[in-house]
């Protein structure tokens, strides 16, 4: 792939992230501050960048315009309502359709009237389209947002009830105004949805909290728990809604309403929905309306994944076969140019023998045998390029579809756990408890077989929470606490990751009580017991078979303890801790890949083996100088970021290396920063070979129930790469008494290749300037913003600075102030590359020592590498 596929290949997937940051902001709308809006005009400013390095100057401008309307509306110029959403959604329906097209090598999409519309917005000359009747697509759309709304909504309702139950037991006016529109936008919600059970529910919650706000009713227990009944009760209906099932009838939460307001509320009319959308009927609202879906079986769906793996791994092996064809031909044209030498040198002989009849036929073979040669290396020639192009696009294919596969097992987590609130809320009962649940983040899209996988874990640490956890009513109301509860599960994506957050505000983990099984069941002294952390302690409580509870019963205490979370979590390459709390309660975090059909690895060598290790384990990579490595107690360490960190070799963690010390190439370690939780542990290996996206394989046999290994992959020569579980390779580190010894000190030393340092937020141009720079034969270290390029320059040997001047958390011109602040850094030759062509911008940047300021609309490949020339 050229530079400028790669370039377009980066602004691709950086534009599909853009838009949907930009269409999240906009659904907000009149809720959305100053800071949502900076960073959408952040988001377009990166996005015209990205489109002008590509050339797409329809893209470009429509962004330019976006910019321009964004900070309309933080100036409160413009409000974000109506007709000038509908612009901007439809802004950016046109830059997505656009992309589509160019990836497919057609024209993209004219951006005339999408820019018109921007214009007019931004004159003031429009207003809000006539409403009309809704459509089943439109229908459709309606209910997905609801579904999302009402969650929020519910969950505001939920928060300002929980201060009711604080203190005097009254709410300021200010929570009575909140909670009250929030009841009311339900309702209207409802209204729009055709969900008329939850429009009377929230009529009827709102009519309550009017009275209360004048004073007519008092929010006592009883009240608390009416309302609590209905916010319940809406919760449970959309549940049904979106898993396609017909809702049970609210009679409850509607007879305890009408009770306080003096009503007689029929049920049964009230579940009556409109014709437009009647219970069991209504298309699940977690689909999305615009897509047409069918039902695949899980098994067939994995077996494509397992298949499309298979064929990415065959295209890298064809590698192998690009190789042996370049040899080949090399060796033809070897043999040619050979021929060419002697029939130089042999000219005259040849031409005299010609005339000896007895040499003829000799010399016709010589002939013919020149001629073959060179038809052979044109067929050579042609055959290697046609393998290449196959390859090429086998690899792209096989690409494609392994991310199109895993894209149709992403499903969203509200699916699997959105049925604990019930289950929550039954174990409390059950427990006779009072628990307020709060799930957030049931939005996030995940691999099924991942949710599947942590379903049966993270219910494990619920009943946990909710059983050891949490006191009963009387037991908080004596320890000084609401006599509520609080119980949450929370869920975020974070890159690649799925983060898991189960708190609670209960008892919290009782250390005396781990410390002192632990030492009963012999898995520690008394001593080492009394010397470690409370992370240290926390951390048992995963181990197989520990439990502290007193007595077995049908909700926890059956013998099995948390370990089956840390074995579920482990097998998906992930890790799970207790997290230390300022408050009360306690709080477990589970960290796993957000899917498990590839995965990110580094292939190692070591002792003559390639290993693979996740790269999610890998916190970073560096090179150490063996001068470098100290020894506290006999025992090797480095420092890094101000910590001592424990160094040891790869192949003396696995066991096949030497007992006493480890061997480098070179004056340097390669060494690998491993993190698990809160643990670190450097380990040196002998070279890092190259970064792979493999589905990893599980291991049959002896080997299988190795914990160490997380299973195996293959690679471009059919051998088989064994993947390390990084948890388990630090859990395993005993500290060994070592040195680092070189197997060449003595040898000449290499001209070191200058290393550069690309600081900027756009995805696109980060790629541009990478790209350019590695094919001039520079090293290159990349960073998104300022906080992460002074990162990268306290852990890499930097010798320039390529930096974009606006990015988030820090820019350009803050980072070169804080380059020039620190001793270390002060005479790095530094560029700004800015798409700012403002004057007083560039006297800035060069006042504060900046070496050479480059303007993005003028950028050309060549006068950058000749500035970098110039400072090195």
């Amino acid at each position: 792939m050229d530079i400028n596929a790669k370039v377009f290949a980066a602004f691709q997937a950086e534009n599909k992230e853009q838009l949907e940051a930009i269409r999240l902001i906009v659904r907000k709308g009149v809720d959305a501050g100053d800071g949502d809006f900076n960073e959408a005009l952040r988001l377009a400013h990166t996005m015209k960048a990205g489109a002008r390095v590509c050339g797409l100057d329809g893209i470009q401008e429509l962004a330019h315009r976006l910019e321009t309307l964004f900070a309309h509306i933080r100036d409160r110029k413009v409000e974000l309502v109506g007709a000038a959403t509908t612009v901007v959604n439809s802004a950016l329906d046109v830059i997505e359709d656009s992309m589509v097209s160019v990836g497919a090598g057609n024209r993209p999409a004219d951006p005339g009237q999408a820019l018109i519309a921007i214009d007019r917005i931004l004159n003031g000359r429009t207003s809000d389209p006539p409403k009309k009747g809704l459509r089943d697509g439109a229908r459709q759309r309606v209910l997905a947002a609801f579904q999302s709304e009402q969650q929020e909504h519910l969950a505001g309702i939920r928060a300002i009830l929980a201060k009711g139950t604080q203190g005097d037991g009254n709410l300021s006016e200010l929570d009575l105004d909140e909670v009250f529109r929030l009841a009311h936008t339900l309702k209207g919600g409802a209204r729009i949805s055709g969900l008329q059970t939850i429009e009377t529910l929230s009529h009827l919650a709102e009519s309550v909290f009017a009275r209360i706000k004048s004073g007519n009713l008092r929010l006592d227990p009883g009240v608390m728990e009416a309302i609590t009944q209905a916010v319940n009760a809406i919760e449970d209906w959309m549940a049904s809604l979106a898993a396609n099932q017909t809702p049970a009838e609210p009679v409850k939460a509607l007879d305890a309403l009408g009770r306080l307001l003096g009503l007689e509320v029929d049920a049964g009319a009230a579940q009556t929905a409109s014709p437009e959308v009647a219970p069991g009927a209504v298309p699940s609202v977690a689909v999305a309306p615009q897509f047409d879906t069918v039902r695949l079986n899980a098994e067939h769906l994995d077996r494509l994944l397992r298949s499309s793996g298979q064929l990415v791994t065959e295209s890298l092996r064809q590698d192998q076969v690009s190789r042996a064809l370049a040899d080949l031909s090399a060796n033809i044209d070897e043999i040619d140019r050979e021929w060419e030498s002697v029939r130089e040198v042999s000219a005259a002989h040849l031409h005299r023998l010609s005339a000896t009849p007895e040499f003829t036929r000799v010399l016709h073979y010589l002939e013919f045998v020149e001629r073959q040669a060179r038809i052979i290396s044109k067929q050579a020639r042609q055959l290697r390029a046609l393998q290449q192009r196959s390859s090429r696009s086998v690899r792209v294919l096989g690409q494609e579809l392994q991310e199109n596969v895993r894209k149709a097992r992403m499903i969203p987590a509200e699916s699997v756990f959105g049925g604990f609130r019930k289950m929550v809320r039954d174990m409390a009962r059950d427990e006779n408890k009072k628990i307020e649940f709060t799930a957030s983040g049931l939005d996030v899209q995940a691999d099924r077989m991942v949710l599947q996988a942590l379903k049966d874990p993270v219910m494990h640490m619920l009943r946990n929470s909710i059983s050891h956890g949490m006191e009963t009513a009387d037991e908080r109301k004596r320890s000084g606490k609401a006599e509520l509860g609080s119980v949450t599960l929370q869920m975020e994506a974070v890159g690649n990751r799925l983060t898991i957050l189960v708190d609670d505000d209960g008892r919290g983990l009782d250390l005396p009580r781990i410390a002192e099984v632990a030492v009963r069941r012999g898995m520690l002294s008394q001593a080492d017991a009394n010397a470690r952390s409370p992370e240290e302690l926390s951390s048992l409580i995963f181990q197989p078979g520990f439990s502290t509870a007193k007595a077995i019963t049908d909700l926890s205490g059956r013998g099995m303890g948390l370990s089956v979370v840390y074995e579920a979590v482990s097998r998906l390459q992930g890790d799970v801790r207790a997290a230390r709390k300022s408050g009360p309660g306690s709080c477990m975090t589970i960290s796993v890949p957000l899917s498990i059909s590839t995965h990110r690895l580094l292939l190692v060598s070591d002792e003559g083996q390639t290993f693979a290790i996740p790269s999610s384990g890998i916190q970073r990579l560096i090179r150490v100088k063996l001068t470098d490595v100290e020894t506290v107690e006999g025992k090797p360490i480095i420092v890094w970021e101000g910590q001592s960190t424990p160094l040891v070799s790869l192949s003396q963690l696995l066991g096949i290396g030497g007992e006493s010390d480890f061997t480098v190439e070179g004056k340097t370690l390669s060494i690998m920063i491993l993190k698990s939780g809160n643990r670190r542990l450097a380990v040196a290996v002998d070279a890092f070979v190259a970064e792979r996206e493999a589905i990893i394989k599980n291991l049959d046999g002896p080997v299988s129930g190795i914990n160490i290994l997380a299973g195996g992959i293959v690679l471009e020569d059919g051998s088989v790469s064994l993947v390390l579980n990084v948890g388990e390779l630090i859990d395993s580190f005993k500290p060994i008494h070592a040195s680092p010894t070189s197997r060449a000190s003595g040898a000449k030393a290499e001209k070191k290749t200058p290393t550069v340092l690309v600081v900027d937020d756009s995805f696109t141009a980060r790629t541009l300037e990478k790209s350019i720079l590695e094919v001039h034969g520079y090293n290159v270290v990349v960073a998104i913003d300022g906080l992460e390029g002074l990162s990268k320059l306290r852990s890499e040997e930097i010798d320039l600075v390529i930096s974009d001047v606006q990015m988030p958390r820090m820019d350009g011109l803050a980072l070169l102030q804080e380059m020039k602040r620190d001793e270390r850094f002060a005479r790095l030759p530094v560029i700004l590359v800015t798409s700012m062509n403002q004057i007083d911008d560039q006297e800035r940047g060069l006042a504060l020592g900046a070496d050479a300021y480059l303007v993005k609309q003028r950028f050309d490949h060549q006068t950058l590498l000749e500035t970098i020339k110039q400072l090195l």
